[in-house]
């Protein structure tokens, strides 16, 4: 039994080694999106980002440790213990950390004082484990790159749109501009709110897979 697993897991190695570099960067922004596909790093998503302000807070703070944390951690070997690979990564996170927070404390210090608890968080996100252990064990470095940066875009993106949306159906507004809105639902700028939005969104991507699974075959 140990070695049947032992040699599956090899071939799921093998497998991804072999992957395209286009399929690579597709499954990492698209396919297995963080907050659509994987459900990463929702919190800060579901309590803050209830506008687009909001939303781009969050990207660029945790774009800024997250990308900082994974590219550092590539020089960690590969045979180190999982224990110590986690002890090693909240390390280089919190490192990472304290340059960003001295950048963005300086250039908008309103909002990210108003992320709270959640912005030193994202040192210990679970995007960073999940990316590090997967990338280090079953990619090469060049997709190791890929995989990281666009694992990051793919966040962005949708935490950026989910900010956008949800500040337009909450708040009849957009970056503090009012649109008009035949209705608008307050109740989307709650956490409770945000995770049935957040949900909403999840479903319209597995949906468009289906689709598009169903047009090929």
């Amino acid at each position: 039994m140990e070695t049947e697993t032992k040699q599956l897991t090899q071939g799921k190695i093998d497998d991804n080694r072999n992957k395209p570099m286009k399929k690579v960067i597709f499954d990492a922004a698209v396919k297995k999106n963080a907050i659509l596909a994987s459900g990463m790093v929702i919190a800060p998503l579901v309590v803050y980002a209830d506008t687009f302000k909001h939303a781009l807070t969050l990207v660029i703070s945790f774009s800024m440790i997250t990308l900082i944390t994974l590219i550092v951690s590539m020089i960690i070997p590969n045979k180190m213990v999982y224990t110590i690979r986690i002890i090693l990564h909240t390390l280089i996170g919190a490192v990472a950390f304290i340059p960003t927070a001295m950048i963005l404390d300086s250039v908008m210090p309103d909002e990210i004082s108003s992320m709270g608890v959640y912005f030193p968080l994202l040192i210990t996100n679970s995007m960073i484990i999940s990316r590090s252990d997967d990338s280090q064990l079953h990619l090469d470095r060049k997709k190791m790159i890929a995989d990281t940066l666009f694992g990051v875009i793919g966040y962005d993106v949708a935490a950026l749109l989910f900010g956008t949306v949800r500040e337009i159906i909450s708040f009849g507004e957009f970056n503090g501009n009012i649109i008009a809105m035949p209705a608008i639902v307050n109740g989307f700028a709650y956490p409770y709110g945000g995770f049935i939005l957040l949900g909403i969104f999840a479903a319209l991507l597995r949906g468009i897979f289906l689709l598009v699974r169903r047009f090929k075959s």
